[in-house]
């Protein structure tokens, strides 16, 4: 009976070992020279500013999402935040999301700190793109990270 026990015991612990289903991968630049590699940015006015990732895991995803987190630090707060996709970490284009079918997954800046987040079906690309172009006078940092689950 002692060997039942101890077989359900251990039967459940490894159950429970492998029962996650998603990984948290900070945005991060790879391709940035310096050696620096930023979680976050700031956008300034009207100028455009990037955070990139490479996915380092590359088992198969089921699901990606991307947040983007913003935080307001001086004026009114506006412009467009996109995702991006490329195959290469050089060509990037807009993703289409599980939202967005027939239109580019793009979200307005609201004046305040404020999260956004998109949601790809599996993990379609090596390489995303967090994108924000700034309106007005305004001075605002953002950061990413991105989600993939896994089923198992």
């Amino acid at each position: 009976m002692k060997k039942i026990n101890l077989f359900l015991i251990a039967g459940l612990v490894a159950l429970l070992a492998f029962s996650a289903e998603a990984q948290t991968v900070p945005f991060f630049n790879p391709l940035s020279t310096a050696g620096v590699f930023p979680q976050t940015d700031t956008v300034t006015n009207t100028a455009t500013n990037f955070i990139t990732t490479r996915r380092i895991n590359q088992e198969r995803a089921t699901q990606t999402v991307v947040q983007v987190n913003v935080t307001k630090i001086s004026g009114t707060v506006g412009g467009t935040i996109s995702l991006l996709g490329s195959t290469d970490g050089v060509n990037f284009y807009a993703l289409r999301t599980i939202e967005t079918v027939t239109a580019l997954p793009t979200h307005t800046a609201a004046d305040a700190t404020a999260s956004y987040h998109w949601r790809l079906t599996g993990a379609p690309f090596p390489f995303f793109r967090v994108s924000y172009t700034g309106t007005g006078t305004m001075s605002a940092s953002f950061g990413a990270q991105i989600f993939f689950s896994k089923a198992y």
